[in-house]
């Protein structure tokens, strides 16, 4: 995951250099850090003995960080590429048939996607709207934990295919320039994840420098 990060970093960091040699208006790229909270899924109903003890996914709230590359083709309509990394974070588990908890860490997952910006006003103060999918990823890590009462629980990777999830996304934000070039960016998008068995459902805020010309 580490190295894989890494790379997206690279990759947007080339992309920067192309900014000196676009036309005014057409590039715009930016850094993020912020809050990914992760609404609660799942039901003490989908308890199975044996096989699902703890069948809801408390809401949490882990930081993610990334960064984007933008290219204008008219000066309020552009398309976004987009990377962000969401860490990890403690999350307790409840076995509903008999009070047993379990403390477990969430995987990190690495989330890629296009979108569409829309920016009607072009300013000091620029707020825009966007739309847009991509994928989802989480690492291939199998941990084992111990419950409350002692019990041994092996929470093992899924399939390479059932770590890769479509994602959609919507949300707003708000580019405000400092000096010419250079401003600060604050967006809020919607993220729903087609994860199995159950979709993931996540509210993004993050904040960060934005070099837009």
């Amino acid at each position: 995951m580490r190295n894989t990060a890494l790379i997206c970093f690279v990759i947007l960091a080339l992309a920067v250099s192309l900014q000196a040699q676009t036309e005014a208006g057409t590039v715009q790229f930016s850094l993020f850090y912020g809050i990914n909270h992760h609404m609660e899924s799942g039901s003490v109903e989908d308890f199975v003995s044996g096989y699902n003890h703890f069948p809801v996914m408390p809401s949490h709230s882990p930081t993610n960080f990334g960064g984007s590359f933008a290219y204008f083709i008219m000066p309020w309509l552009g398309f976004e590429y987009d990377m962000r990394v969401t860490g990890r974070t403690e999350l307790l588990l409840t076995d509903p048939s008999d009070g047993d908890t379990l403390t477990i860490q969430t995987p990190k997952h690495l989330s890629i996607s296009l979108s569409v910006l829309l920016e009607p006003l072009k300013g000091r103060i620029s707020p825009y709207v966007m739309l847009g999918g991509g994928i989802d990823r989480i690492p291939d890590v199998d941990e084992t934990y111990t419950t409350s009462m002692g019990y041994e629980v092996i929470m093992d990777s899924p399939s390479e295919n059932d770590r890769l999830d479509i994602l959609v996304q919507g949300g707003a934000g708000v580019n405000a320039l400092v000096y010419s070039y250079f401003g600060i960016r604050a967006d809020v998008r919607y993220m729903v994840i087609f994860a199995d068995p159950y979709k993931v459902r996540s509210l993004n805020a993050t904040l960060g420098p934005v070099s837009y010309t």
